[in-house]
């Protein structure tokens, strides 16, 4: 029997409701940070006030009964995008794509904490992070009043359950600061709009962490090799190291016929992701690829290409 098959792309958002300003989204067991000098620091406080993990960059407080409140930064830096901590207005941790934090937090009773991987002489410790796929944080931050402060050891552990999405004032379902690191406004992109010219959309591209810029940098499955009995489909798709994926499939595209999911999978390193996928004999397949960030997960939204 001869077996047909067609990969359909499916861009995909986080289906998450942003979270309330206030809310912290560390998890409410794994909390504290700990410093040899001053004790534990709880980084979900009282729970409204407490550290958000964001998309670009962290917010809120860390509390520590010995020291007081530990500001992470106000979420709205000056420029949009990231705190530059240059001055006492626009100051606070940072988070880059991969999960790497760096920036400054600052406690009235402690003044400035450092998020980096050198204290002023050079010593060195682990850097900051952010795992993207568990929501651990582990490594160090440096205040020259207290010492170090462990993000992550045998006993203290801070996780975030979540992370928050970038602010979107135009409602375009692109994150602002995307908007303003791709092309310097929040204007130019919308959810329509296709800089590159490619199959992908300028909301599409910043939903799978593409390049908006790059025509043919997009989500797309590149190789379908199917078994020669119809029952498995080993499949190549384009992946980005700060995405989580899914595989669905069908035998038809009839309304009696519905998409069947993956478990969600992590990319392999590398520009792409193989993966063999199990499935009933068929004469045709369908196929389309889902990314979401992690923590949040992949959502399918809109049909696929």
């Amino acid at each position: 029997m001869l077996f047909r098959y067609l990969g359909v792309i499916g861009l995909v958002l986080h289906m998450v409701a942003p979270m309330a300003r206030a809310a912290s989204s560390v998890n409410p067991v794994d909390r504290h940070a700990y410093a040899a000098n001053i004790g534990w620091i709880d980084a979900r406080a009282d729970g409204d006030n407490g550290a958000r993990v964001g998309e670009f960059i962290c917010s809120g407080f860390l509390y520590a009964a010995n020291v007081g409140w530990i500001n992470l930064g106000s979420g709205a830096p000056v420029d949009g995008v990231y705190y530059r901590n240059d001055s006492a207005a626009d100051f606070g941790v940072n988070r880059d794509p991969l999960g790497h934090l760096n920036g400054r937090a600052w406690g009235a009773n402690i003044g400035w904490v450092v998020f980096t991987n050198r204290t002023a002489t050079g010593a060195s410790y682990d850097p900051p992070k952010l795992d993207l796929f568990t929501g651990r944080l582990s490594g160090f931050a440096y205040s020259p009043n207290i010492g170090w402060i462990t993000l992550s050891n045998l006993f203290a552990h801070v996780k975030t359950d979540s992370i928050v999405p970038g602010a979107d004032s135009d409602g375009d379902g692109i994150a602002d600061a995307w908007e303003l690191i791709y092309s310097g406004s929040l204007t130019t992109m919308t959810a329509t709009s296709n800089a590159d010219g490619d199959a992908a959309s300028d909301r599409e591209e910043y939903l799978a962490d593409t390049d908006p810029l790059t025509a043919g940098d997009e989500l797309r499955i590149t190789g379908i090799d199917p078994s020669s009995d119809g029952t498995r489909s080993t499949m190549t798709w384009t992946t980005r190291p700060t995405r989580v994926y899914r595989v669905q499939q069908r035998p038809d595209l009839t309304p009696s016929s519905a998409w069947i999911d993956s478990e969600v999978i992590l990319p392999d390193p590398g520009a792409t992701t193989t993966r063999t996928l199990d499935g009933t004999p068929a004469a045709w397949r369908f196929f389309r690829v889902e990314a979401g960030r992690p923590l949040n997960g992949p959502a399918l939204v809109g049909p696929g290409r």
